[in-house]
């Protein structure tokens, strides 16, 4: 017994601990997008990656500074090495002298100096990193605009749920009202028990839907967790407080822009293509250089230390110095066509980026007319959806008058008040549906990053 209290003991310990433990996050839109610039994924592998290349650059603009290094060989020789010597030179014509030269310990320490003095390739090399770092630097942006894209859109998917939760509970609550009537009705003979039974099918109807909706908001607010690199075990609340100015906006205007509006250069896409341009121009550039010769001097001084014995730290003992300058230029001569191959590759690549920029420009300008058009579309819905939510909401009230007094029957009420939540959630996801046009549209045109949500 006293073992299975201390379980449970240690297992509600447990299950407090692990509660405790999880951080409880309230945000509206604003703090989100400042939390998702320093945790999105796709940002921080942005960043990453811009300070990759401007390691990139450091790294190759270091080929170009001095190169300082020190040797030490240490050498036993187990057996000297022997040379053939002619016989004359000991008086012996006709025969060979085998000589054996040199000492068995040997030990050589020094130190050299290179430094690169002109290599076109090299300054084309460094041309090519620094316009690598400036395409990152694009990318990091283009990073950020495409998250504020997708942030902003799966928040206000977020909130046409939370406005489609509130109509239902709307619903819930005219219906419970309509149900105490009803019963009313029915406990003094003037309904039949069947409107009762009707009634509460509609109410588990919506119940049903509210659930479902519920259900939706957690899905919807863990998508938003993903985006935005919250950790999974963390708990997102979404702050709600700015629904009802959200969808009170009554200023529905049709967009007067046009095609000419957009100035395409101007977006990051385009300005990526034109970066990328840039770059395989360099390297066709450096790819030429490749042929070039190149100069570099060199300096080195060494010491020389040759024994019988291993009495290398013996200070009696002589070492011999051995210092060299100069000059080493390399010409590349015939490279088997492999440089005019690459040149070749190269331009072709030019080419490609200029295909890529020339597609890009006409689906930039697909993206903008459509998110236009969705746009105007879902305004003119959304000033549609607004009149049918007045007449919808004029019928069902003089149902329920009608109802109240007699002359009108359940069937008609309980019509009037469906026809007025599809109205109301058709006008929820036409608003929705506009508002995230607008995102669309103020991405295409290369404002989305400035717009104030």
């Amino acid at each position: 017994m006293i073992k299975k209290i201390f379980f449970f003991q240690l297992l509600l310990s447990f299950l407090l601990l692990n509660t405790s433990a999880q951080e409880k996050y309230v945000m509206n839109l604003k703090q989100m997008l400042e939390f998702a610039k320093q945790n999105n994924y796709e940002i921080k592998k942005a960043n990453l990656e811009k300070l990759k290349s401007d390691q990139k650059i450091k790294e190759v603009r270091g080929n170009g500074l001095p190169q300082i290094e020190s040797t030490v060989e240490y050498k036993d020789y187990l057996k000297l090495p022997t040379m053939i010597l002619p016989g004359e030179l000991a008086g012996t014509p006709g025969s060979d002298l085998q000589l054996s030269f040199g000492t068995k310990y040997n030990l050589d320490a020094g130190a050299s100096l290179s430094q690169l003095l002109f290599s076109l390739n090299y300054l084309r090399g460094l041309q090519v990193v620094k316009k690598a770092s400036e395409i990152r630097s694009l990318q990091q942006e283009k990073a950020k605009i495409e998250m504020i894209q997708l942030l902003v859109n799966e928040y206000y998917s977020l909130m046409a749920i939370y406005k489609n939760l509130e109509i239902i509970e709307s619903n819930l609550e005219s219906l419970g009202q309509t149900r105490t009537k009803t019963r009313h009705l029915v406990e003094g003979g003037l309904a039949l028990k069947t409107n009762l039974t009707r009634i509460d099918l509609n109410l588990a109807n919506l119940q049903t839907q509210k659930d479902q909706v519920l259900a939706g908001i957690e899905l919807q607010e863990n998508n938003l967790k993903y985006i935005i690199g919250l950790d999974v075990n963390s708990e997102l609340v979404v702050d709600t407080t700015n629904i009802s100015q959200l969808f009170s906006n009554n200023e529905l205007t049709i967009s007067k822009k046009t095609n000419n509006d957009v100035q395409l250069e101007n977006l990051t896409e385009i300005k990526l293509l034109n970066e990328n341009i840039e770059l395989n121009k360099l390297q066709i550039k450096q790819t030429r250089a490749e042929a070039l010769p190149y100069i570099a001097a060199f300096a080195s001084h060494t010491y020389q230390a040759q024994r019988k014995e291993f009495n290398f730290t013996d200070s009696s003992k002589d070492w011999f110095g051995v210092s060299v300058v100069g000059f080493t230029a390399t010409i590349p001569i015939f490279s088997g066509l492999s440089n005019k191959a690459k040149v070749k590759t190269e331009k072709l690549k030019l080419l490609n980026t200029q295909d890529q920029k020339e597609h890009a420009l006409s689906g930039l300008k697909m993206q903008f007319m459509n998110a236009l058009m969705q746009y105007n579309t879902s305004v003119k819905n959304c000033i549609v959806q607004q009149q049918n939510i007045d007449l919808a909401k004029e019928i069902k009230d003089q149902e329920e008058l009608k109802y109240n007094e007699g002359q009108s029957t359940l069937t008609d009420l309980l019509i009037a008040e469906q026809d007025l939540r599809s109205a109301e959630i058709n006008y929820v996801q036409n608003f929705i549906s506009m508002k995230q046009a607008e995102v669309d549209l103020l991405k295409s045109e290369g404002i989305l990053e400035f717009h104030e949500f």
